[in-house]
């Protein structure tokens, strides 16, 4: 049963580095991951949810090929036991530094104090380390023909209401929320967001790369 409990869709776009590399290998998931690429990001994402349906899932999670979650993310993910729920990795493009989530339409610069429940609830998250269960995209409507559920928005904003051409991890949220869900995101599940730099919270690096991530 744990081979059928997570599929991991993993979007690649270009070379990864090697600090990825070392992620990936350390990462631990009870269940499989597929790869997916030389397809726009919301066609990608579509296909391994619909991959993780007709296989029998429990879990769809979604990890982008330039972000390094720590080992354990996804049984940490799991063991919330949430509909939606994400890691937090943050911005490389200006504002760099804060996480890839809106709340209020603001991007979020204050994280849960010490003590606090580090878990909190966001608008829009990014889909680069994200775990929904199976019944979520069961209970969603289409987002519109062709599109079941992620719908990359951003070049055709004629077509949306304001403020909702969006990148697809973030029109699905809008969606998911109409649906009634909350989306959620764990501030202490922290990945780096990496390329030629590295950025945390309020940090941009040069990239480290660590055989044990």
């Amino acid at each position: 049963m744990e081979q059928k409990k997570v599929l991991v869709g993993i979007l690649h776009v270009d070379n990864v580095t090697l600090a990825w590399s070392f992620g990936l290998r350390n990462l631990r998931v009870p269940g499989q991951f597929v790869g997916m690429s030389g397809m726009p990001f919301d066609h990608a994402r579509n296909q391994v949810v619909a991959l993780a349906l007709r296989e029998g899932f429990q879990y769809v999670g979604f990890l982008d090929s330039d972000v390094v979650p720590p080992s354990d993310a996804f049984l940490r993910l799991l063991n919330l036991r949430q509909p939606i729920v994400s890691g937090m990795y943050c911005r490389r493009s200006p504002p760099h530094g804060v996480p890839v989530a809106l709340k209020g339409g603001q991007w979020i610069t204050q994280l849960p104090m010490p003590g606090q429940n580090p878990v909190i609830e966001v608008d829009v998250v990014g889909a680069g380390l994200l775990l929904v269960h199976r019944s979520v995209f069961e209970n969603m409507p289409a987002s519109r023909q062709g599109k079941p559920w992620y719908d990359w928005r951003v070049d055709s904003p004629e077509l949306f209401p304001p403020g909702e051409a969006m990148s697809e991890d973030f029109t699905w949220c809008l969606n998911a929320r109409r649906a009634g869900y909350k989306v959620l995101l764990d501030t202490s599940i922290r990945a780096r967001h990496v390329g030629y730099s590295q950025v945390d919270f309020g940090s941009m690096l040069p990239l480290e790369t660590h055989p044990f991530t």
